[in-house]
């Protein structure tokens, strides 16, 4: 009899997890903003017969791509998690029941949604859907063990080239995903055409009109941070040194411009080309940094030492998070005022992202967590090489502490600011993103 490897039914059990927070995820996103609107079943059944198929413009087309992106993962988790070892008539029986469950769960999110308004209830979802989990099913077959294998080596890998590597190739995949978000392709030239007239393309460096200088600056740091990273890896990994990872990273940057020219809703701007430059620079000069040995250590301050210097880090990267945040500091601080908007604590996670765009609340979604993670790798560094105290144990809990009520502290500020959005949603994004920066580089420290 055969039996799988443990470290096969350890990663098994991590793609069902997957798959299984990942179903959930997708019905309640379906069903969001949840206002139950109940009505007899006849009548449900009667107008779901009669939904319509819509002939979807340009405008339109990335909500129908977001609706197969949905169904991808599902379809790509629930094969690997049922994925026999056996080759042959037992995987495609593997395969036809996730499909068929991924239709009837299609079907039945659609015909709940009639419960649901405002959600909009077409033949053109059911067809996105299952198409996303047709494109799921082949990748699974296709990649689905590879990619398995890499993932499980890639949680293994010690050593600190290892680690840069496989951790280079996710952050670029995760950057061209983003880059080429939502999704509305298109190879028209009349479609480009008007993408170009409506100022969607730029040819000429910060030829862009600045409403907003400080905003503006805020957009053109963040451009280039993005590719600091790149450079940094590639020159940690040994794959690539000095102008010669420069040079690779601004290739990089080059061709996602080149893709977005493509994605209709998407500006093409050269300008985001000098902004990789020059973060590719700046990853150039964090890798001297962190391989020069001569560098200044905290631990040679006697005075303060490690913990102290990053808790003292951290708190200046919170001040410079209140004031991303807060700006442009209008606060008004009326009674009435402030008490319609604490009400917007009370609307459920998440809701604020369905009345905007797809590609918005992703943007938004990364916006939360990736300022907030950098706070959470700084403390994380502070606490290196403590050992069991109760000073370890002091140092711990204020930064726990600091990452639980910053986030806090911050929505509530928001309550007084007219032009922002308070709510759940950000704080629970911003708190995740503090601890993932925390406990990830606490994880990639013990493996370097």
């Amino acid at each position: 009899m055969f039996h799988p490897p443990a470290s096969e039914g350890s990663s098994r059990g991590a793609v069902a997890l997957l798959a299984l927070g990942y179903l959930v995820f997708v019905i309640y996103g379906s069903l969001v903003p949840l206002d139950y609107r109940g009505m007899p079943l006849e009548e449900a059944l009667g107008r779901f017969r009669g939904i319509p198929f819509l002939d979807l413009g340009i405008g339109s087309r990335a909500d129908w791509v977001a609706n197969l992106l949905l169904f991808i993962p599902l379809g790509f988790l629930w094969l690997g998690t049922l994925w026999p070892q056996r080759r042959g008539i037992i995987r495609i029986a593997a395969a036809l029941s996730v499909l068929t469950a991924a239709t009837a769960l299609s079907i039945a999110i659609e015909f709940t949604q009639l419960y649901f308004p405002p959600r909009t209830v077409s033949q053109n979802d059911i067809l996105a859907e299952v198409l996303g989990a047709v494109v799921g099913i082949q990748l699974w077959w296709r990649f689905g063990p590879q990619v398995n294998r890499w993932v499980t080596l890639a949680i293994r890998a010690r050593g600190k080239a290892n680690l840069a590597e496989r951790l280079l190739w996710l952050y670029l995949a995760g950057l061209f995903l983003y880059s080429v978000l939502p999704l509305d392709l298109t190879i028209s030239p009349v479609e480009i055409y008007h993408k170009w007239r409506s100022g969607k393309v730029n040819l000429i460096p910060f030829g862009f009109a600045v409403a907003d200088p400080i905003q503006q600056l805020y957009d053109l740091v963040t451009d280039a941070l993005l590719w600091a990273p790149v450079t940094l890896l590639w020159v940690l990994s040994g794959r690539r040194q000095g102008m010669q990872a420069w040079a690779w990273t601004v290739l990089a940057a080059m061709a996602l411009e080149f893709c977005q020219f493509f994605v209709y809703s998407r500006v093409s701007d050269v300008t985001d080309i000098l902004m990789a430059m020059l973060g590719a620079a700046l990853g150039i000069w964090l890798a001297r940094f962190i391989a020069t040995p001569q560098r200044v250590s905290v631990e040679s301050n006697a005075a303060l030492g490690r913990p102290a210097w990053a808790f003292i880090s951290a708190l200046a990267w919170s001040l410079l998070l209140v004031a991303i945040f807060w700006y442009p500091f209008d606060f008004h601080l009326e009674g009435s005022f402030l008490r319609e908007r604490m009400s917007q604590f009370e609307r459920l996670p998440f809701l604020a992202y369905y009345y905007g765009t797809e590609f918005r609340a992703v943007t938004e979604l990364l916006h939360k967590i990736l300022f907030f993670l950098p706070l959470g790798a700084i403390l994380a560094f502070g606490r290196l090489r403590m050992g069991y105290s109760a000073a370890r144990t002091l140092y711990s809990l204020l930064s726990f502490s600091l990452l639980l009520c910053l986030p806090a502290g911050i929505e509530l500020g928001q309550v007084a600011l007219p032009q922002k959005h308070p709510g759940s949603t950000d704080m629970i994004l911003a708190i995740c993103g503090g601890f993932l920066g925390y406990f990830g580089l606490l994880w990639l420290h013990r493996r370097a």
